[in-house]
């Protein structure tokens, strides 16, 4: 029998009035014979009218019934995309839309964390939409900073109705935040034709990317820092899980998102690692590439975290024992 192949799920998460339901709106329509599921979440008692979004029958869009799908319990969540796939097991993508004022990492880590969850999806990346000509004013809140921290992708909107200048000073703050996102810019939310099933392996070839150049950042505000951390050799990959699961728990509160790459022992594919809230996730990425130096790349982004202290706890990790060298 056949296994089901894992239901891809995009997040999608920006400032208030910054254009979610607008890009969804296109998304949906660039996808067009793509069977896909909507979970949509407004603070509040106004949710976004289901007739927003474009020939889509109401029946396939679930609401929370207590609010922000951020403020919902664990297991309320859980059980809510369960029972999506019994009612709706064609599906074939999941779009969830966050409200504008919420942190987006409790709905990441249930991802990482539940083994149902872990089962039936694969979470795709998370998109934030930046509102570029009220940026000064959102930026300042910790969620809208979070927003942007947790982001595999950030669409600048609206960037036609602001000056260079401004624009300029935007780039270099969502920089400091996030280094390693892929950065979109565009007006009315449009994006180039965005593909589902293409939306994971674009992200991820465009991360590896971002990773070969070195990076250290400190934002004006807030006490955010964010830097790259690199070690050479074959890691074994038990031992791996097991010191980074216990690393991710013991820094939860202080390091927001990890991301990299690690090169395991006997796995000719790259590992891509995450963790977020002390969750983590290592899934294979691409094929290795013989020609490239064997390098392991890690970024850290978080609140008055020391990369001395970080890099000392990796390199206590790395001379447990001592790394085989490449093969000739």
């Amino acid at each position: 029998m056949s296994v089901k192949p894992k239901i891809p799920v995009m997040i999608v998460t920006g400032f208030l009035g910054a254009g979610k339901t607008t890009f969804i709106n296109n998304l949906l329509l660039q996808n067009e014979g793509v069977k896909i599921g909507l979970i949509e979440n407004e603070f509040g008692d106004t949710s976004i009218d289901s007739r927003l979004i474009a020939d889509y029958k109401p029946e396939s869009i679930i609401e929370l019934n207590n609010g922000c799908i951020c403020c919902t319990i664990f297991n309320e969540f859980a059980m809510t995309l369960q029972e999506l796939i019994k009612k709706h097991d064609h599906l074939e993508q999941l779009i969830i839309e966050t409200t504008g004022i919420a942190d987006p990492g409790p709905i990441i880590e249930p991802f990482f964390q539940d083994e149902e969850l872990k089962r039936l999806f694969e979470l795709s990346g998370t998109i934030c939409i930046v509102d570029s000509v009220n940026f000064s004013e959102h930026i300042a809140g910790i969620e809208q900073q979070k927003q942007i921290i947790l982001s595999d992708m950030i669409i600048l909107n609206k960037m036609g109705d602001v000056d260079l200048k401004t624009l300029a000073n935007i780039r270099n703050k969502l920089a400091a935040l996030n280094k390693t996102a892929m950065v979109i810019e565009t007006d009315y939310a449009r994006v180039e034709p965005l593909h589902l099933y293409q939306l994971q392996p674009d992200l991820q070839d465009e991360f590896i990317r971002k990773l070969r150049k070195p990076f250290f950042s400190e934002p004006e505000n807030g006490g955010f820092h964010s830097f790259t951390i690199r070690f050479g050799g074959f890691i074994n990959e038990t031992r791996f899980r097991d010191w980074f699961k216990y690393f991710a728990s013991l820094h939860r509160k202080d390091v927001f998102r990890i991301k990299g790459i690690v090169n395991f022992q006997n796995n000719p594919m790259i590992g891509i690692v995450q963790s977020v809230g002390g969750m983590i996730s290592i899934t294979e990425g691409s094929v290795h590439n013989p020609y490239a130096p064997l390098e392991n790349v890690m970024v850290f982004i978080g609140k008055d975290i020391s990369k001395y202290q970080i890099e000392k706890e990796i390199q206590e990790f790395l001379v447990q024992k001592d790394q085989p060298k490449r093969q000739a």
